[in-house]
């Protein structure tokens, strides 16, 4: 019996040495596996950093497409404008009260509209689509208008 008791006493003190072996052993996998995760997290952050770079990169590039759309457009405007006005003194020419009228209120229009466009370096980069599908067709419309009364 009693070699019995230090048998099982041995193998008690085996089995918790054993338990305290394999403890160590789980917080060295657990600390190794944290090391993978940062690892795995660093790469991550890498690539972000790489990521943000590049939309970086398409901003600008889109800005730069915008401040071109706006250049262009502006160039159409001034060039509208020239020809309206060239048109409303040729109705201011016809020297009749109507004529006079009518060029008068068409060059409120125009100056209106040149306000409008005045304003647009305020505009919002988002609202620029509306912005400029709205200034183009109050303009086609100011010229119809110029044609007509002429």
């Amino acid at each position: 019996m009693r070699s019995m008791l230090y048998t099982m006493i041995a193998g008690a003190l085996l089995v918790g040495g054993a338990c305290k072996k394999s403890e160590t052993e789980k917080a060295r996998e657990e600390v190794k596996e944290a090391q993978k995760d940062l690892t795995e997290a660093k790469k991550d952050v890498v690539e972000e950093k790489k990521d943000v770079v590049d939309e970086n990169k398409d901003v600008q590039e889109a800005k730069g497409d915008l401040a071109k759309a706006r250049a262009d457009l502006e160039v159409a405007v001034k060039e509208r404008a020239a020809k309206i006005e060239a048109k409303l003194k040729e109705l201011d020419a016809k020297g009749d009260a109507k004529s006079k009228e009518a060029a008068a209120k068409l060059r409120a229009t125009r100056a209106d509209l040149e306000a409008r466009w005045n304003d647009a370096a305020g505009k919002a980069d988002t609202k620029w689509d509306e912005f400029k599908t709205d200034i183009s067709a109050r303009w086609n419309q100011l010229e119809k208008d110029v044609d007509a009364a002429i």
